[in-house]
């Protein structure tokens, strides 16, 4: 009876596996923890199996961070979208500093480059941007304001674009700053009219002011060179521009593209984008 007793036990415990999964250079590894009897002696032992299932890389990126650029770097999603780095260098760096840090920042540089950062401030200031609530002085020279377009009542500063899909694919939403628009911002993708939360997978930027030291327009009551002009736009993980951020600045007489947003395809809740003079940009319009 007892030994009977056992077997099943035994048989039960057999049934028993535990799965735990881990990422580890682009390798999901599952341990499956399996328990095993043995009839004669009636103990209990245990031992362990490993199966590795390969992930396909989705993209291949330049990441630099720290000061330190990894080269071809590929990368995959998982079910929620965050990133998998499928290297066994920056794939590491990732777990340790970034992964259970809600605050870091990605800058989108271009192509397949991008860089990492602790947090949106770092970002921010590595790119020529420091949030400040001073006030700025501005040039004292004459303002030249720029051409107005023929057809129309203002001028186009810069434009944003922001696609529902990869490679600027299916729905999207534009937003215009002009003369009578310097800024502009969303707090909750989800409401109407945008219905976009969490959609956003690829976007545009186009900033159209020319780039000449000699032209200046006006930044709400100052006078800025149009050479230090950018449209930046910073992308937030949710609403009310909180948590992790995605930048994109487009300096003057430049346009960026971005057929693919490394961390926030899919999460992008809230956003910021304005035109402001470089090194001089306020934490708030």
């Amino acid at each position: 009876m007892v030994r009977n007793m056992t077997y099943f036990m035994c048989q039960k415990l057999k049934n028993n596996v535990q799965h735990k999964n881990l990422i580890i250079g682009g390798i999901v590894t599952s341990y499956i923890h399996v328990t095993a009897c043995s009839n004669e002696d009636e103990t209990v032992d245990t031992h362990a199996t490993t199966m590795q299932v390969a992930l396909t890389p989705e993209e291949v990126l330049n990441i630099t961070y720290n000061g330190i650029t990894y080269k071809n770097v590929p990368i995959a999603y998982d079910s929620n979208g965050d990133l998998i780095f499928l290297d066994n260098a920056f794939s590491k760096i990732y777990q340790h500093d970034l992964a259970n840090n809600p605050h870091w920042s990605v800058a989108m540089k271009g192509g397949n480059d991008i860089e990492f950062f602790t947090d949106l401030n770092s970002n921010l200031k590595a790119n020529g941007v420091e949030l400040s609530t001073a006030t700025e002085i501005a040039s004292s020279k004459s303002c030249f304001r720029l051409s107005r377009s023929t057809s129309d009542n203002y001028y186009d500063y810069a434009t944003l674009t922001l696609y529902d899909d990869r490679d600027y694919k299916d729905r999207h939403l534009d937003f215009t700053l002009n003369d009578t628009l310097m800024a502009t911002e969303v707090r909750n993708l989800k409401k109407s009219p945008w219905k976009f939360n969490d959609k956003c997978s690829s976007l545009k930027i186009a900033n159209f002011i020319v780039n000449d030291p000699k032209q200046y327009i006006i930044l709400g009551t100052f006078e800025v060179p149009c050479s230090d002009v950018d449209a930046v736009f910073i992308g937030y993980d949710d609403r009310k521009f909180t948590d992790r951020t995605i930048t994109c600045v487009a300096h003057a007489a430049e346009r960026k593209e971005c057929a693919s947003l490394p961390g926030f395809n899919d999460k992008l809740s809230s956003f910021k984008f304005f035109l402001a003079q470089k090194g001089m940009y306020a934490s708030s319009f």
